[in-house]
Order: structure tokens, then sequence, then C-alpha cells
């Protein structure tokens, strides 16, 4: 009975120091929130790895660190610390997480660094004769830092490098910031929101809600704002009341072919305006390129966008700070450059309905 309880404790310390090895070894990779379950025939490692666009490179990566590891692996991804769901880490099978799963994942949020992110922001119009090319480009310095799990608050500075598009002067100042909030209270149930400052000179409080199955074809989203006008400058903060309505459903279907994913999406968009919306996305491993159509009380327009991370991704980084550029920088453009026909604002982070489009399961499939 002795012998048997000491092998039993040597196992454990055994477990014990490979978890903590493997945590180091992510740690040092630029990996956040390593914890690692050692099971019978398994080894289960939750992470989360801000600098990658796709959680498909992140397991990929996280595969080849520990490609000596016996067992096999079970990579769970974390966005904003919340766990994902299972993938298998040579076919990237999804599973949904148990309650096991649940009760094992550590609700912490020491083991993040202080990042510094650095990201574009650019608006451009086309098509005046007296001005063919007004742009508006300013450089963004922001941080996102965790307040409890799935909860954080986000703000920078904005740094103003040229505008010839509208009347704001060339000074620095306040980057989009805001407390969100992130969480997947049931299996393929997302819920976020947000309160704060948003783009397009906007501020108040974003709903977000999707079910999205990660190894399924459809999803469907609701998107609900309640915002107001704010303009700040060197001449001080001027903002009005809140009082504009934005509440979007959609659906979203991925035929499995080629990658691409097809959505509709209806409601009152941006500025009371009332229609319809088409899109049609193509991904190309941590790229998106979407075409779209949208018709509204404003009238019609169409256009194109493109999602993609910038190069470098890590600038510098220790066991505390990381500078990187931007995990995702979005463009979108519109032919019709007079009314915002069927347009959204941003809030400053992606869209939940375009983070989990990148954790589809079928997806990784296609990119291995």
């Amino acid at each position: 009975m002795r012998k048997h309880w000491i092998s039993f404790c040597l196992a454990c310390f055994c477990c014990a120091v490979q978890a903590q090895d493997i945590e180091k070894k992510l740690f040092e990779a630029g990996f956040e929130n390593v914890q690692v379950k050692q099971e019978k025939d398994t080894t289960k490692v939750y992470f989360e790895h801000r600098e990658f666009r796709s959680p498909f490179h992140s397991m990929r990566y996280a595969n080849l660190l520990l490609q000596e590891e016996q067992k096999e692996l079970i990579f769970v991804p974390l966005h904003h610390s919340r766990p994902i769901g299972n993938y298998t880490a040579d076919t990237f099978e999804f599973s949904a997480l148990s309650k096991e799963d649940r009760r094992f994942f550590r609700d912490e949020i020491s083991g993040y660094r202080f990042h510094f992110r650095i990201h574009p922001d650019l608006s451009a119009r086309f098509g005046y004769y007296s001005s063919p090319f007004q742009v508006k480009f300013n450089v963004v310095l922001d941080s996102r830092i965790y307040l409890a799990p799935g909860l954080s608050v986000q703000t920078g500075i904005s740094i103003p490098v040229e505008n010839s598009l509208d009347a704001q002067d060339m000074k620095p100042r306040l980057a989009p910031s805001m407390l969100h909030y992130f969480i997947q209270p049931v299996n393929s149930h997302f819920v976020a929101l947000s309160v704060g400052t948003f783009y397009y000179d906007t501020y108040g409080i974003d709903f977000q809600y999707r079910y999205a199955p990660l190894d399924g074809q459809w999803s469907f989203g609701l998107e609900a704002g309640y915002t107001g006008f704010y303009w700040l400058n060197a001449d001080g903060f001027y903002s009005e009341d809140l009082e504009d309505l934005h509440l979007v459903t959609d659906v979203e279907f991925r035929p499995n072919f080629q990658n691409l994913s097809f959505k509709l999406s209806g409601g009152q968009f941006m500025f009371g305006d009332r229609g319809i919306r088409a899109d049609m996305i193509k991904q190309f491993g941590t790229v998106d390129v979407g075409l779209h159509g949208g018709w509204s009380d404003l009238g019609t327009t169409a256009g194109f966008q493109i999602a993609f991370p910038l190069f470098p991704g890590k600038i510098y980084r220790n066991r505390h700070l990381e500078i990187r550029t931007t995990e995702e920088f979005r463009w979108e453009y519109n032919y019709n450059n007079e009314e915002p026909v069927t347009r959204s604002y941003r809030i400053g982070m992606p869209r939940i309905s375009d983070v989990l489009r990148q954790y589809n399961s079928n997806l990784m499939k296609n990119l291995d």
C-alpha cells in the first residue's frame, strides 16, 4: 500500500513539473495565461496569444513548440481571458467545453503582459473634382488591461498624420476608449458589452450577441447600440445626448467551399438608416477579403473590405511588456461616399462575428 502511495505521489510530481515546463516554454514564446491539464492519455493546454489574428496559427505554433510531448495534445484557445472550446492539435477537430473544462480553468488575469499595440486609423473619400483624394490618417497607440476574467479596459492615444477629410485638428488626442466585457455563458452562445467612446465620433453603449457553433455552417447575431455624437480637439470636448439607436440582426452561412461565408444583415444602422446589407467574405489564412452591397432609406451602395494583421507583429517582448503591431487592421471602401448607407460604427476592437469566424474548425481543417 505504501509503495502504491509513493508511486502515485511521484507520478503527480512528474505531471506538475511537466506542466510547469510547458507553461514556461509557451510563455517565453509570447503565449499568455497558459494553463495545463494533464490527463491519462492527453495534455490539455489553455492559452491566449494576442499577436495572432487567427487561433489556427497560434495552435500550430504551440504544436511546433510542444512536438516532443508524448501524449495527445488538445488546445483550448482563449479570447479576452475566456476559453472558447477544445481543438485537437493534429486534426483541429472541435468539441465544446465540458463542465470539467470550465471547472479546471482558473479565472486568472495575472498571466498577461502589458501590451502596447500600434495600428493605423484610415478614412478616405474619392471623387471630388477639386480634391479627388481626401484622406484622414492617424496612428493609434493603445493598450488593453484585464481587470477581471472577460473584463478589460482599452485606451490609448491617437496621433494625426494627415487630414484632408474633415475639420479635426492635427493635435494628439484620446483614442477610442472603453470598458469591454466578453463571455460565453453557454456553449455556442457569445456575448460582448462595451461602454465608452468609439470610432466615427460616437460614444455610448454597444451590445453584441452571437449564436455560433464553431463546427457548424450557420450562425446568427444581434448588435444593439445606444449612442451619441462627441467631438474632441484642441478647443475642448463637445458631446450631444444619447439618442441614436443601432439595432441590426444577421444570419451567416458557411458552405465549406473555398473558405467562403455569406452574411445577410438587416435593421437600423447608423443615423437611423433602415435597410439590409449582404456580404460575401473569403478567408485567405490570416487575411479576409469581402464584397458587400447595401440598400436602405439613404440609398444604395457597394464596396469591399479587407482585414489582415500588420507586419511585423512583435517588436519587443520581455516577461512583463510587449510592443507589437495590431493583430487586425480592417478597412472598408464604399462607392457611395456621400451617405453612410447600411454602415455600423467601429468600437475599437473586432466585432465578435469577425472574431468567431476565425475559430470555425472547418476553416482550420482547410488551412492545415
